[in-house]
């Protein structure tokens, strides 16, 4: 009898362990919402420019699908990039006549040019990884990212001088300036603009840690699971000839009056037909369990 007992208690811990074993290793799958925040950079191959970047952020929902520890995720997301760029200073010289009929040429000098670029996304990530017994997570994968809006806002510091063949001129040169009745001086010109990409392809890693990842307590509470994590984008999108600018000016006066200006200057004078786009930041994951499991072990 006292054997059979024996043989009893040992089956009967033998189904305990196998069942709280089986329980966490039952294959799951997520309702996902996430948020980030972080830096972006929009650059080109361009020589006169150079790419400071900007502040990034991304809303998005999905799915995800645990087999064992791995991971498959998908879903969708938007987000909104801004950029700043800036561009060496210039010249622009151009054949003009005065209101007496003489000719001259405009000299036109552009001083601290900043274009600060805002593109608004739709993306599709896929990604797979790996997620540790202990919470922590490493996700990898690829994004079609799909732009809706590109818009830009141009600044820069125009002077205007006017160069005279039978003139002295200020400085001995034939160049005249600062005579603001003939519209000789300097001023800031600010021009809006936009523009237009063709999808994106970007790699995307991601790595950080699951908080309430313990089994037991989280089907005894049906709590949802949180993930915070840091990432990092990189893409690029091929530009055709219908992308790109010839030219940077622009006339912003709607009278005969000639008072050029510089507009967005992101897609000008690139030489390899490709926009690279960089994203580095913080991402929060909120994760909802599809279907409910009992807990049949106790509680610590």
């Amino acid at each position: 009898m006292i054997q059979n007992n024996r043989s009893k208690i040992v089956l009967l811990l033998m189904v305990l362990a196998l069942s709280a074993v089986a329980q966490t290793n039952i294959n799951k799958s997520y309702f996902l919402i996430w948020c980030s925040d972080g830096y972006d950079k929009l650059s080109n191959d361009a020589p006169e420019t150079r790419a400071l970047g900007g502040a990034g952020l991304t809303l998005g929902s999905g799915y995800e699908y645990h087999f064992k520890n791995f991971l498959f995720q998908t879903g969708i997301e938007l987000s909104s990039y801004s950029s700043k760029m800036i561009l060496k200073d210039t010249l622009l010289v151009v054949p003009m006549v005065d209101t007496e009929g003489s000719p001259y040429s405009g000299h036109f000098r552009f001083r601290n040019t900043n274009d600060w670029q805002n593109v608004i996304n739709i993306a599709l990530p896929l990604m797979v990884g790996y997620e540790s017994p202990g919470g922590f997570y490493f996700l990898g994968g690829g994004k079609l990212i799909l732009n809706l809006i590109a818009n830009s806002i141009t600044s820069t510091n125009v002077t205007s001088t006017a160069y005279y063949k039978a003139l002295i001129g200020d400085s001995n040169d034939g160049i005249l300036g600062d005579m603001p009745n003939h519209g000789l001086d300097s001023e800031t010109r600010i021009v809006r603009s936009s523009f237009n990409l063709n999808s994106i392809f970007s790699a995307t890693v991601e790595t950080g840690y699951t908080f309430n990842n313990n089994p037991r307590e989280f089907s005894n509470k049906n709590k949802p699971r949180v993930r915070l994590s840091i990432f990092y984008d990189y893409g690029f999108a091929l530009l055709g000839k219908n992308n790109l600018n010839s030219d940077i000016f622009v006339n912003t006066s709607n009278k005969a009056e000639y008072l050029p200006a510089i507009h967005g200057f992101l897609l000008n004078n690139i030489k390899s037909n490709t926009l690279n786009l960089g994203v580095i930041g913080i991402k929060a994951t909120v994760l909802f369990e599809t279907k409910k499991y009992s807990c049949n072990c106790t509680k610590y």
